[in-house]
């Protein structure tokens, strides 16, 4: 039977996700180049036939996160409706079960890809912190919030309450899909009423 060859675009991604898999759900210790090609179904060479060295690898993974972070930064000309979308859309992904999305959370994907690794976290915070306060800066003006709370306040209990999610999902404790979207339900309604009118 003849060989398949992915294009060189295609096997990155695989790489990518594979890695993010691999630190995922084994840890960096067990971060290795076999684990990434076994888990692709390549040889450990061909890894570097696509990528000059692991942390190479581990930046492009991080580009994946990153793609995925994006996502959820939406802007639909109403501050609420942009928060429930933003909390949502990161709930789901940092909750699911075996998600890659609780890295986000982590230190692991640094210690692997050393100072830049460091700087793209450190931007994916500040974006993801900023876009939250904007809005909630929004409401405030508007008169939109519940009570006169520090927007720092609240924006550390919309983060507080997806690490709750992470950290579920890290333990092993992550719900099935439909028992997970109705915790974020439940999580929202909570944040909602206590932060907005």
């Amino acid at each position: 039977m003849p060989r398949h060859y992915e294009n060189t675009e295609t096997r990155r991604h695989q790489v990518a996700q594979a890695a993010l898999q691999t630190i995922a759900e084994d840890g960096v210790a067990r971060f290795t180049t076999k684990a990434i090609a076994g888990r692709v179904g390549i040889s450990d060479g061909t890894l570097f036939r696509h990528f000059g060295n692991k942390q190479e690898i581990v930046l492009e993974a991080m580009d994946l996160l990153e793609s995925e972070l994006e996502a959820s930064l939406i802007s639909t000309g109403d501050p609420l409706d942009d928060l429930e979308a933003f909390f949502r859309h990161r709930a789901a992904f940092v909750g699911a079960e075996g998600s890659v999305g609780r890295l986000i959370f982590s230190d692991e994907l640094v210690h692997l890809a050393g100072e830049d690794g460091r700087q793209q976290v450190a931007r994916w915070r500040q974006r993801s912190v900023h876009y939250m306060l904007e809005r909630l800066s929004q409401l405030v003006t508007h008169g939109r919030t519940a009570t006169p709370v520090d927007i720092a306040a609240m924006s550390m209990l919309i983060q507080g309450a997806l690490l709750t999610f992470a950290m579920q999902a890290s333990i092993g404790k992550a719900d099935p899909p439909e028992r997970l979207r109705a915790r974020i339900d439940h999580a929202w309604s909570a944040l909602r009423t206590l932060l907005f009118v």
